[in-house]
């Protein structure tokens, strides 16, 4: 009978003990954890800027651009041409709203598509939709990128919606065109921004494209 109540004693003096040390290992793993997760968020540099000064200078850094395709346009039709040509196109706004609208969509469209293609994703790594407290569209990717398939498709909407289509107006004199240009080489001004935050990233390094912001996060 003592034998047996001097073990359950025991017993109850161990479970007494776990659960007294059980708080203190609690503690330490979270500890653990926590130096794990920050090592892992250091190791990552953010080449990124806020959706609202992408917004803001990227309306700035595509004038050059437009200046060029404004004045290679003038120097092949005229300044007056070039005016009645701009001017015509309010002639039917409703148009042009529409492939505005459309064009926004074909924007976000591409980027995703070139990250796809680029980088041999799936589509399902792809996530598109709209950010309604910033009235900002979006394609994101949702795995890490080769920074050359990532520039790529920053780069694409730019080339295809902005500069193809000011050369191609250029070339046959339409102002339409020439106003759906320089509409879609301003939309890609976030785009160009991010090109520079970019521009040091060495070849090989993989990125992820920021969830919220503007730029990506460099895997180190």
């Amino acid at each position: 009978m003592l034998r047996r109540k001097a073990f359950v004693n025991t017993i109850a003096n161990f479970i007494h003990a776990l659960q007294a040390v059980k708080p203190i290992h609690d503690k330490c793993l979270r500890r653990s954890f926590s130096t794990l997760f920050g090592k892992i968020e250091n190791m990552k540099r953010d080449l990124s800027i806020s959706l609202f000064d992408a917004n803001l200078y990227g309306l700035l850094v595509p004038l050059p651009i437009i200046a060029l395709f404004a004045t290679l346009y003038i120097a092949r039709w005229g300044l007056v041409t070039f005016t009645f040509d701009l001017l015509n196109v309010f002639a039917s706004p409703s148009l042009f709203v529409l492939a505005f609208i459309v064009g926004i969509v074909l924007h976000e469209l591409i980027h995703g598509v070139t990250w796809m293609i680029a980088g041999r994703k799936s589509w399902r790594t792809i996530k598109m939709g709209i950010m309604w407290w910033a009235l900002t569209p979006y394609a994101h990717s949702l795995e890490p990128l080769a920074i050359n398939a990532y520039r790529v498709g920053v780069v694409m909407p730019a080339i295809l919606l902005g500069i193809l289509p000011s050369l191609f107006a250029v070339v046959i004199g339409s102002g339409w065109w020439l106003a759906f240009g320089i509409v879609f080489t301003l939309a890609a001004g976030g785009d160009m921004i991010v090109l520079w935050l970019v521009r040091n990233v060495e070849r090989g390094k993989l990125v992820e494209d920021h969830p919220s912001r503007c730029g990506c996060y460099v895997i180190e």
